[in-house]
């Protein structure tokens, strides 16, 4: 789907459908996440204080969360968010489920009785296991990839999420949306689910015409700031994870096992993001990437290239050596001023000679490339570009499939 189709699906569900009775006053708040617990994690408080400040509050958990372990373990965590939300809101755990149906697909809902609390499950698989099991980073980097619902087995394209996101905006009318890091990139260390729903959803709200504020909030990496909750905001905080924790077997389970673990790293902090701007930012996750070839069979394709991992998956052409090209294009022009690139580990397959070239019309030659898979890093005088092209110029003499393990391009501004 192109954006201008997605600003007019934003504005025919803005003029055409009826604001929700808890959309009235305008003073809605809407958080947007990946797995269940990651907004008690790393949103909250600013969760509780919407429901103490009286804001209409809505939940978006776009996967299922559920690690390969089944229905039962994902529902579970389903009824651990009820459990915790309605703790925050200081009500009885009694909700009304149901489907929700958001541009014409199904999404279930559950409201808590009594209060403007609505917490809506679209049921994508988690992350588990890797490259190709459907994961939301393929589907952010490969208009081609889909993937489906657990429960209903609705197959979703990156447009059809949009939209269904575009949908929820429409519908709930948010002033504030909440969101997890979409400054960040890939291999930063934060999971990859965690980013493509930030981008994702700063994507859609870039055409969402109600006067709003996004803000994005670290994930795994809060762990590495220093905490900044008082004392008695982190209990409160823990609180209400306590209350979703006997749902989910993973997590911990008391308030001293918590204290003494990684997730009390998480629950003492609560850190907002920049906006996606400026210098030094990696933005080739934020690309289009498309290759001369690659291997399908083994999910060794041009995504594989932006997916910020140097080892476990490849960019590998099938049989080309000289005139294999990766080109990354951007639906906003960049601002780069370093490009990094990173060969395959194999001393057969090695890239002697390459020349990046841009769609400002400049080009660089590089090479060769350490077949360690150690970096190579071009730096440039800064230029700025909707697309770059990466093409094969010499290969070694054993070279039967070229291919990159990693390229990164980094902001200038």
């Amino acid at each position: 789907m192109h954006w201008t189709r997605l600003a007019l699906v934003t504005l025919t569900l803005v003029t055409g459908l009826a604001a929700p009775a808890t959309a009235a006053t305008g003073r809605c708040a809407l958080s947007v996440v990946a797995h269940e617990d990651d907004d008690l994690l790393f949103l909250n408080p600013e969760i509780s204080d919407d429901i103490a400040a009286g804001r209409c509050v809505t939940t978006l958990y776009v996967t299922s969360g559920d690690a390969a372990r089944g229905p039962a373990y994902w529902r579970g965590r389903e009824k651990g968010e009820m459990a915790a939300y309605a703790r925050m809101a200081g009500r009885p755990n009694r909700w009304t489920e149901g489907t929700l149906a958001l541009d014409g697909r199904p999404v279930h809902r559950a409201v808590l009785d009594g209060a403007r609390i609505t917490l809506l499950f679209l049921r994508l698989p988690d992350r588990v296991g890797g490259w190709p099991d459907q994961t939301l980073q393929m589907l952010w980097l490969d208009p081609a990839a889909r993937t489906h619902t657990l429960d209903t087995g609705y197959r979703f394209s990156r447009a059809a999420l949009l939209e269904v996101l575009a949908a929820v905006l429409a519908r709930f009318r948010p002033r504030v949306i909440r969101t997890l890091d979409f400054r960040g990139a890939y291999g930063d260390g934060d999971h990859d689910d965690h980013h493509t729903v930030a981008y994702l959803t700063y994507t859609a709200a870039r055409w969402y015409r109600t006067p709003h504020r996004i803000i994005g909030h670290l994930g795994y990496p809060v762990a590495r700031q220093p905490a900044n909750l008082t004392a008695a905001r982190y209990r409160a905080k823990l609180a209400d994870f306590l209350a979703y924790a006997p749902h989910d077997r993973v997590v911990c389970q008391t308030a001293d096992w918590c204290d003494r673990g990684g997730y009390g790293a998480y629950l003492r902090r609560n850190v907002r993001v920049a906006p996606p701007a400026g210098p030094g930012r990696n933005v080739a996750g934020q690309a289009v990437p498309a290759a001369s070839s690659g291997n399908a069979a083994t999910v060794e394709v041009a995504a594989r290239a932006v997916d910020g991992r140097r080892a476990g998956g490849d960019w590998v052409t099938v049989a080309e050596g000289a005139g294999a090209w990766l080109t990354l294009t951007w639906a906003a022009p960049q601002v780069l001023d370093q490009v990094v690139l990173y060969d395959r580990e194999s001393r057969s397959d090695r890239v002697t000679g390459a020349v990046l070239r841009f769609s400002d019309g400049s080009a660089i030659p590089v090479g060769p490339l350490p077949d360690d898979g150690s970096p190579v890093t071009v730096g440039f005088t800064p230029r700025t570009v909707t697309s770059l092209r990466f093409t094969v110029t010499g290969v070694s003499g054993t070279t039967r499939n070229v291919g990159l393990a990693e390229i990164r391009a980094v902001t200038a501004s």
